[in-house]
């Protein structure tokens, strides 16, 4: 400290000079620094908005780069992955030979338990050497349950992994119902055995070639029933020809967004008409069966 002290003011002045330049960053030397740094910092996962319904009012989900819809038919036991494009709609064809769907354990709304399920998913309209469409079957999908599971693939030549869950999609769900799913009546409620009954479906637009997701509402003194047992088919607008077989109905408690009512017996459309008749067949406790028609239009 003495000998510092006793420097000439010169050589402080320098020295302090010196110092200053130690300390101070170069400005061109902290730019390439910064840029460095950015470079070298791991990059942030791309976050989008939830996916909406798909254009099978399925679950859409992320698969690789691409967006896939997963879609379940009970009755046939059948699940499909559709790949889609970047606007999650438009059917996009990509390279693969096959999908394979792994399910997680899962339980139906009366507590069975259904087992997880490995599902070779194959090309369904295969051309070239590429796919949009893909479907497998099991017995256990012909459980009516929420699936989540995971999808692997290898896609283009890359390996492409994707996960799909009923239970916990927002939106797109094949068995719950976004805001371009929502809850159409038609016509006048009917009366029958002291119940009020309303006929529908969901979604505003039923389009030709994709599924109709029908919907029953029951009330008895302004409460909903939840012991009848509903089904709905599909039949041709002259009503002789049947478009699609019976399937039953799940009863759906009421929700913060809709009122209770029976639903996913999904039905297909076919694609050359333009509109169809959904017949509902109601099975009330201590009441005889009961069959209403209900007209829609069909885009």
């Amino acid at each position: 400290m003495t000998y510092v002290r006793n420097l000439g003011l010169g050589l402080v002045a320098v020295a302090i000079v010196a110092s200053g330049c130690s300390k101070s960053a170069d400005p061109t030397s902290t730019a390439k620094q910064t840029g460095a740094e950015k470079e070298s910092a791991p990059a942030k996962k791309e976050e989008h908005a939830p996916h909406g319904a798909g254009p099978n009012g399925g679950v859409v989900f992320d698969l690789g780069k691409h967006h896939a819809e997963f879609t379940v038919d009970h009755p046939k036991k059948e699940c499909m992955i559709l790949i889609l494009g970047t606007d999650e709609k438009t059917p996009t064809p990509v390279a693969t030979e096959e999908l394979v769907l792994t399910t997680k354990e899962t339980k139906t709304e009366d507590g069975t338990i259904v087992a997880p399920m490995t599902i070779k998913m194959l090309p369904k309209d295969g051309k070239e050497g590429k796919a949009t469409t893909f479907v497998g079957t099991d017995p256990g999908i012909g459980n009516i349950a929420d699936f989540d599971g995971t999808v692997l693939a290898m896609i283009d030549g890359k390996p492409s992994q994707g996960e799909f869950s009923e239970s916990h999609g927002s939106a797109g769900h094949s068995h719950s119902h976004g805001a371009d799913d929502a809850l159409v009546w038609e016509g006048e409620p009917k009366i029958h055995s002291g119940t009020t009954i309303r006929l529908g479906h969901h979604g505003e637009q039923l389009r030709a070639g994709t599924e109709v997701e029908p919907a029953v509402s029951i009330e008895r003194d302004g409460k909903p029933v939840s012991d009848a047992k509903v089904f709905n088919a599909l039949v041709s607008a002259d009503g002789k020809t049947v478009l699609a077989s019976e399937v039953p109905t799940v009863y759906e408690p009421t929700t913060e967004d809709e009122p209770a009512h029976y639903a996913q017996g999904a039905l297909a459309i076919p694609k050359d008409v333009n509109k169809v008749v959904i017949r509902f067949r109601i099975v009330l406790p201590n009441a005889a069966p009961v069959t209403y028609d209900v007209p829609v239009n069909v885009e």
